[in-house]
C-alpha cells in the first residue's frame, strides 16, 4: 500500500514552493512589493525545511531499525501511527521483524548453552572412562609376566567392562542428539492413554495411576515420539513414588485457552526448587542407575512439537510435568 499521507505532502510542497517562487520572483522583478516578495522567498524555505524533515522522519527510522538490529539491540520499538496506514504497517511489522530476531536470538542461546552442557559432561564421562582403560591395560603391558594368566583376565574384563559402559553413555547421547523430526498425525488421547496402561502394566506401582482425558480430544502429534516422552515421565513419578505408602500418579490432558496440554502429576518426594531447571541437564541424575536422558530427551521432543515442558514441584506434595501445546485450529 503506497503511502497517500506523504505523497499528498510532496504534491502539496512542491506545488506551493513552484507558486511562492513563481510568485516571489514576479513581485520582485516588477518592484510590485518587495515585502511581500520576501514573504515568499520565506515561505519557499519553510515547505522546503518541512518536505526535507517530512522526508527524513521515515528514512531515520529506519536507520534505526538496521542499526538495531546489527547491534543485536532489541528493545527498540517504533510506535504505529493510527493516521498513516502506511507507516503503521511499516513500523508494525519493523516491530515484528525485531521481535521475531530478539526470539532467534534467544533460542541460539538456549541451544548453544544446552549443548555447551552436554560437551562438558560428555568430556567428563570420556575422561572418566578412558583414564583406568589406559591406565590398566599399560599396567598389563609393562607387567604382563607379573600379573600371570588370570591377573591378565580380570585386567581384561575390567577394561571390557569400562567400554561396555562407555559405550552405553555414547548411545544415550546419539539419542538425544539424534531425534527425529515428529511425524504428525491426529491423534486421540483417550487411546493414546489406553496405549500407554498397556505398555506400562507391567511395572512396579503402576496400579497407582489414573489416566483421564475429554472423550474426544485429538491433537497433532507424532504418537512414537509423543509416546517415548510420556513413558519417561510416568516411570520418573513410578520411582519418585515409591517410598510413598499411598501413592498416586495421574496423567489427564485438556485445555486451558489458548492451550492445549498433557501432564502427569504425582505426589513424591518432589523437586526442591533450586533443581527444577537443572534436572533437565543431560545427564545429570539423582538416582543411582539413572541415566539422566529421560527428562531433557523427553523435553527435546516436546520443543520439536512446537510445545514446552514445564514442570512445578512442592516438595512431599505434588509435582506435575506439564506438556503444553498451542491450540491452533488444525489440533482440534
Amino acid at each position: 500500500m503506497l503511502n497517500r499521507r506523504f505523497h499528498r505532502i510532496i504534491v502539496v510542497g512542491v506545488t506551493g514552493i513552484v507558486l511562492f517562487s513563481v510568485a516571489g520572483a514576479w513581485l520582485f522583478v516588477s518592484r510590485t512589493s518587495l515585502f511581500f516578495a520576501f514573504v515568499c522567498a520565506c515561505t519557499v524555505v519553510a515547505l522546503a525545511i518541512m518536505l526535507v524533515r517530512e522526508m527524513g522522519k521515515t528514512d531515520r527510522q529506519l536507520v534505526n531499525f538496521f542499526g538495531a538490529i546489527n547491534n543485536n539491540d532489541f528493545n527498540v520499538h517504533f510506535t504505529e501511527k493510527g493516521n498513516d496506514k502506511f507507516l503503521k504497517g511499516l513500523f508494525g511489522e519493523m516491530n515484528r521483524i525485531m521481535e521475531q530476531f530478539e526470539n532467534n536470538q534467544t533460542e541460539l542461546e538456549e541451544r548453544r548453552l544446552y549443548y555447551e552442557s552436554i560437551i562438558r559432561v560428555l568430556t567428563h564421562e570420556i575422561r572418566n572412562s578412558i583414564t583406568p582403560i589406559a591406565s590398566l591395560s599399560a599396567d598389563l603391558i609393562s607387567y604382563t609376566d607379573e600379573y600371570g594368566k588370570n591377573g591378565l583376565i580380570d585386567g581384561l574384563q575390567t577394561i571390557n567392562q569400562q567400554a561396555q559402559q562407555l559405550n552405553t553413555f555414547l548411545n544415550a547421547y546419539h539419542r538425544l542428539t539424534h531425534l527425529p523430526d515428529p511425524v504428525k498425525t491426529k491423534v486421540n488421547i483417550r487411546l493414546l492413554f489406553d496405549k500407554l496402561e498397556r505398555l506400562l502394566g507391567s511395572e512396579q506401582g503402576s496400579q497407582n495411576i489414573r489416566y483421564s482425558s475429554p472423550e474426544d480430544m485429538e491433537i497433532m502429534l507424532d504418537p512414537h515420539l509423543i509416546t517415548l516422552a510420556l513413558i519417561n515421565l510416568i516411570r520418573n513419578s513410578l520411582q519418585a513414588t515409591t517410598d510413598n505408602r499411598e501413592p498416586k500418579i495421574r496423567v489427564e490432558a485438556g485445555m486451558e485457552t489458548p492451550f492445549l496440554f498433557i501432564q502427569v502429576t504425582d505426589n513424591g518426594e518432589g523437586i526442591p526448587r533450586d533443581r527444577l531447571e537443572i534436572i533437565f541437564t543431560p545427564f545429570y541424575s539423582t538416582k543411582k542407575e539413572g541415566s539422566g536422558i529421560g527428562l531433557p530427551l523427553s523435553r527435546r521432543i516436546i520443543q520439536l512439537h512446537g510445545g514446552e515442558l514445564i514442570v512445578n514441584s512442592e516438595p512431599g506434595t505434588r509435582t506435575v510435568f506439564r506438556m503444553r501445546f498451542t491450540a491452533f485450529p488444525h489440533n482440534f
